[in-house]
């Protein structure tokens, strides 16, 4: 499972890009990153541009509310478990139902942990974002 970042980046450069892109990353290499992007990018139209900072504060914002709403997501798990043990009811109906919950709170869990922690597609969206400042601040001159 990939975070909503690096998805970004695998659509907008494609997944081999990607790859490359983390690849360089770990051998430290940012300038070429930037220069691959900026040059990917140069001759692209300014609202082209503007279009792709646009999805990519989307993109940022939706990374930031999987990880402010999880807290919301694990009281509503916890209350649910809690009322499934004190529901009357039978016990098949309640292991099912506690089960399902599990599943999707590991769903959730694992949303929030890859989303959370995404140290490399968080440097790769920083160097996107420079490039495309830098390529909109050139067109406004």
């Amino acid at each position: 499972m990939n975070s909503v970042l690096g998805k970004l980046i695998q659509k907008e450069f494609g997944r081999n890009k990607y790859k490359t892109y983390c690849n360089k990353l770990d051998r430290k290499e940012c300038m070429d990153i930037f220069c691959d992007i900026y040059l990917n990018l140069n001759q692209s139209s300014e609202e082209y541009l503007s279009d792709r900072l646009l999805n990519l504060l989307r993109t940022v914002q939706l990374s930031v509310k999987i990880s402010q709403i999880f807290f919301y997501i694990t009281a509503g798990f916890v209350v649910g478990i809690l009322a499934l043990t004190l529901m009357p009811a039978m016990l098949e109906v309640k292991v099912t139902a506690m089960g399902i919950l599990m599943v999707l709170y590991l769903f959730k869990l694992t949303e929030y942990v890859t989303n959370r922690y995404c140290d490399r597609d968080v440097r790769l969206v920083l160097i996107y974002k420079t490039a495309l400042f830098h390529l909109l601040s050139e067109e406004g001159r």
